[in-house]
């Protein structure tokens, strides 16, 4: 079994989900004894939201880098990046990673090509949906990613940051979040909702809407303990 390296607190709550998430597989595949190895850096994610704001995609990266070093110093074999958004950059800094990444857009697509989902509405954070980061992988999968209106990215990216980031779920927002959903799902007749950020998940469940849900929190936890667990 593999060390686990983690970069952490993008933001602390979907963090929280990653670290319990990965001990939980492990000891559905290896018994209640089996507690995996797991090293977090947990980032500033304040100088992160002010990269990405201002496009500093170069300053970003060597966030990114910086991190996944650290991680591989502490002994981890094998890392993730615990959010969505900063694979808007993976192009550009992957041939300087240190050790092997598993990537949240790579897995999710897959998903989506295994449960024969055609017409996926994509929700995320403003970065995330304007960047076109799903809507490309999508796209070269053969599928069709439906993508919310400018308004809406706004609206949903206002709903996501600051409360849901931090781990806060005010119902009013949720039911906001749920109630958009149903609209392109209805309209667009979407047979399936991609949550393109770890957060989101704290808000809409299975069952909140018609369509199944495609949970990246979870679709890059178990793609992680694919990659990691070596019985």
């Amino acid at each position: 079994m593999k060390k686990i390296g983690l970069v952490g607190g993008l933001g602390p709550a979907s963090t929280v989900d990653y670290y319990q998430g990965i001990i939980k597989r492990g000891q559905e595949q290896f018994g209640q004894d089996c507690y995996p190895k797991i090293v977090i850096d947990s980032v500033n994610m304040t100088e992160h939201e002010i990269a990405l704001g201002s496009e500093d995609y170069e300053t970003l990266g060597n966030y990114l880098i910086e991190s996944l070093g650290l991680l591989k110093n502490a002994g981890a074999e094998v890392a993730a990046i615990t959010a969505n958004t900063e694979h808007i950059i993976w192009h550009l800094i992957c041939d300087r990673f240190p050790l092997p990444v598993v990537s949240v857009v790579d897995a999710t697509v897959e998903e989506l090509i295994r449960k024969q989902c055609n017409r996926v509405l994509v929700f995320g954070t403003s970065y995330t949906l304007r960047s076109g980061l799903y809507d490309h992988a999508i796209k070269q999968a053969g599928l069709t990613p439906i993508i919310p209106s400018d308004e809406d990215i706004e609206r949903i990216g206002n709903l996501i940051f600051p409360n849901l980031e931090n781990g806060i779920v005010i119902p009013e927002d949720r039911q906001q979040l749920i109630d958009i959903a149903k609209k392109y799902i209805y309209e667009e007749k979407a047979d399936g909702l991609l949550l393109g950020c770890t957060e989101l998940p704290l808000a809409i469940k299975p069952g909140d809407v018609s369509v199944p849900i495609f949970n990246t929190t979870e679709i890059h936890m178990d793609a992680i303990c694919r990659v990691a667990f070596d019985k």
